[in-house]
Formats: C-alpha cells, structure tokens, sequence
C-alpha cells in the first residue's frame, strides 16, 4: 500500500517536504528455524514489501525493521539479516551492510531486534524491498527459533 503527498497541491501547508513521499509496509515472519550449522543453500526470507516513487525525484527510500526474536533455552545463535532490492525490471541486488543478530540463550526468552537503513540516489521507480536471514548465519545447539512480529516499512521522499 502505498500513500501520497504532493506538496505543490497544497502550496500554503507549513510540511517541511520538498513534495512527494511514498509510503509502503508489510509483516511477516520466520520459523520455527532447525539447527543450521552449514550454509544455507539460499537466504530466508522474512518480509518483503514494495513502494511506487513514480513522478518522484531524487528519491531516498528510508527502510525500517523491526521484529521480536523468539529463542528455546540452550539456543547460540548468529543471525545474518540482509537487505535486497527488486528493480521493476526483475534485476535484484543486496544493498547495505549486513545487521548481525548474535547471542547464547540460558533460558527462554524473547529479544527485539530492529535497523534502518536509507538507500538513497535512486531513479524514480517501482521497488519491492526484503529482508532475509543470509546464507552464512548460524542456529546451534537447539532449534526452534522464530522471528515474529517482523515489519517492514519503507518511507520514499525527495532529497
């Protein structure tokens, strides 16, 4: 879902805009994950959401995670959470650094874990955005982690 804000239809709002800014965000989730002590054969997915910057221009998407880690007692673990961006025409990449969620658990517990991230310098364009757990993390000892509550949302806007 995307929303809308054009600041030359409203010439005498005191916003702080230069114009349009879009707006799109989506839930999800993963797991319960097994013990992974190999790389993955691919990433895993745990939300995705698109945004429409069309008839923006120098367009900065600014992206917001957050999520709730769940982890069983006796759990280590390295969680790899990596960023790609879908172009409308089908080319994808990994975009950012790479935000590690790590600890070794004594008893059950829930974490919060959240980052942002501005991809900036952007054609105006249709994006869709993911967030995966990268091939290289690490679940050991236990499994059964899961990741709730994850939310993405991504805020475009002109530079």
């Amino acid at each position: 879902m995307n929303h809308y804000y054009d600041r030359t239809q409203y010439p005498d709002d005191n916003r702080t805009t230069k114009g349009q800014i879009a707006f799109g965000s989506s839930t999800g989730g993963a797991g319960p994950l097994p013990i992974i002590t190999t790389l993955l054969a691919d990433p895993i997915n745990v939300v995705s959401t698109n945004i429409d910057t069309k008839g923006m221009t120098d367009v900065t998407n600014l992206l917001i995670f957050t999520s709730t880690i769940s982890l069983p007692l006796g759990i280590s673990v390295t969680l790899n959470f990596q960023i790609t961006r879908t172009n409308e025409d089908g080319s994808r990449i990994k975009i950012g650094p790479t935000f590690t969620f790590a600890t070794l658990v004594t008893a059950l517990e829930s974490e919060a874990f959240a980052f942002q991230f501005a991809d900036s310098n952007l054609k105006p364009g249709n994006y869709t955005y993911s967030i995966e757990i990268s091939t290289n993390s690490i679940i050991d000892i236990t499994p059964g982690l899961t990741v709730n509550n994850a939310t993405l949302s991504v805020i475009g806007f002109n530079d």
